[in-house]
C-alpha cells in the first residue's frame, strides 16, 4: 500500500446506514462489517480514483487535525476493508 494508490469499493458490497453508523454485508462471503468513524469516513472518499495522499489531505482539512495521525487512521482503516474484501486495491491480509 502506498499513498499513490487508489482504492475502490469492490463488487458485491451493500450498504446499510442505520444512526449515522454504517454496516457493510460482502454478498461473496455473506459476511458483515460494522465501520467505526474512521473507516465509515474513508468508506465515504473511496471512489477509485482518490488515493491514499488524497484521503488522508481531505480528513486533515476536514478535522483540522495532524496529517500522521489521520494517516495512521486511514492505513489502520483501509486494513480492515482489505481483510474483509469489501475494498479493491489493497492487498487482503
Amino acid at each position: 500500500m502506498t499513498a499513490a494508490t487508489p482504492f475502490s469499493r469492490a463488487d458485491g458490497v451493500r450498504e446499510l446506514h442505520v444512526d449515522g453508523a454504517i454496516t457493510l454485508f460482502h454478498e461473496p462471503t455473506q459476511t458483515a462489517l460494522v465501520l467505526n468513524e474512521t473507516a465509515s469516513d474513508v468508506w465515504r472518499l473511496l471512489d477509485g480514483r482518490r488515493t491514499i495522499a488524497d484521503i488522508v489531505d481531505e480528513l486533515a482539512r476536514r478535522y483540522a487535525a495532524d496529517a500522521a495521525t489521520i494517516r495512521s487512521g486511514v492505513h489502520a482503516a483501509l486494513r480492515q476493508l482489505a481483510e474483509h474484501h469489501v475494498i479493491d486495491g489493497a492487498p487482503h491480509g
